[in-house]
């Protein structure tokens, strides 16, 4: 559908664009993308490394990312007032202001009173503040968190159109409050062609977790399932493929249990780097805690696995299980139980057949989630206006 050309879109998001960190940086760059084909002309307000100016039509303005060490609560208020000054100046010239996640938008509620003109696209793939009750807090931050929680529903009510990315996660707004009318669900994505699916000879005794190392990514339980696959793969290799506030805590714990010698930690990779290893990888797990911010997202690290024909091994949460089905591409395990999952991947590495099965279905499946046909999905936010 054509959409009329507007005035500047501005677009803003903590991700890391240049270089890609996390999968909401995936997502927001197929949307300038799209943006940029419907002849939209956008200013992205971004962590970008060395990649500001304008590039194809578009132009870039760079500030810090947020680094999250000390504090969460306070990394994101510090990133925010470097946002809001990079963002008042070209506001009032805008007529969308498009936002990746609600951790940029802590004074979109406010600029909304002050520049009528705008409308506030809210893309949202994880309610972030739901994560500080999993995560380590000081006595300040446990006191604050019942506001924040409350802030970001604000936030999201703020908007004048959501995007996000489960039917389970449009529900949990609608609880919320949030009218359903401005929801719109667009599952996550992948580019499939920049996914290799081709794998190395050693592929076959390989099991990866792809992706970031937090209190919610429950990584620990892949680490105690270690000694249960060993027992009977002793040639299995664990790919501990990310970074993060755990990752630390989670080598300490595979020293700990003596499995050190057969894992991989990698340490924070550039998205490009980080996607190679599922060249060496036939299982790829996903681990995380079954906690409400948890059951109402996908993963972007199902979309990749699929895409490079790596057998998935899950927990049944609510969002995962609207894409995904059981012994066609996915094998379900119990969360956060670590036998379970070693009975899991011990059942797939005996299995060549079944490993294979699921593969082929993920693959299959990866077809469905096109990043190009998403992004045109939310950039038909337009139509609303």
């Amino acid at each position: 559908m054509k959409i009329k050309t507007v005035n500047p879109v501005i677009i803003i998001t903590h991700d890391s664009l240049f270089p890609v960190k996390g999968g909401g940086a995936l997502r927001t760059l197929a949307v300038i993308k799209e943006m940029q084909n419907r002849n939209f002309k956008p200013v992205v307000i971004a962590p970008l490394a060395d990649q500001a100016g304008s590039q194809n039509g578009a132009l870039y303005i760079s500030i810090p990312a947020p680094r999250k060490e000390r504090s969460q609560i306070l990394s994101a208020i510090k990133f925010n007032l470097r946002l809001v000054r990079r963002l008042v100046p070209v506001l009032g010239q805008a007529d969308i202001l498009f936002a990746h996640n609600t951790i940029a938008c802590i004074w979109v509620p406010f600029l909304k009173m002050i520049f009528k003109r705008f409308r506030f696209i809210l893309d949202i793939t994880d309610i972030h503040a739901e994560y500080l009750p999993i995560g380590k807090r000081n006595l300040a931050e446990v006191l604050v968190t019942p506001f924040l929680l409350w802030y970001e529903y604000q936030i999201i009510k703020s908007a004048d159109r959501l995007i996000v990315a489960t039917q389970a996660m449009r529900q949990h707004l609608m609880d919320k409050g949030v009218r359903p009318d401005k929801i719109q669900v667009v599952y996550d994505s992948v580019d499939a062609a920049n996914i290799p699916s081709v794998k190395e000879a050693s592929a076959k005794m390989g099991i990866i977790h792809l992706g970031a190392i937090d209190r919610q990514h429950n990584v620990e339980v892949l680490i105690e399932a270690i000694p249960g696959v060993i027992k009977k793969f002793p040639q299995a290799r664990f790919l501990i493929v990310g970074g993060g506030r755990e990752k630390e805590n989670i080598q300490k714990l595979a020293q700990r249990l003596g499995v050190d010698c057969y894992c991989l930690f990698t340490g924070w990779l550039t998205h490009a780097e980080a996607r190679e290893f599922l060249k060496q990888a036939s299982i790829g797990v996903i681990t995380r805690k079954d906690v409400l911010p948890n059951r109402i997202i996908t993963t972007l690290k199902i979309f990749e696995y699929w895409a490079s024909a790596t057998a998935v091994i899950a927990p049944p949460t609510a969002g995962i299980k609207e894409i995904a089905s059981a012994e066609e591409n996915i094998l379900w395990f119990h969360p956060e139980d670590a036998q379970d999952l070693a009975e899991k991947i011990n059942l797939l590495l005996n299995d060549q057949e079944y490993r294979q099965r699921l593969s082929r279905g993920g693959l299959m499946k990866a077809a469905e989630f096109n990043q190009d046909k998403s992004a045109a999905k939310i950039v038909d936010f337009g139509t609303a206006f």
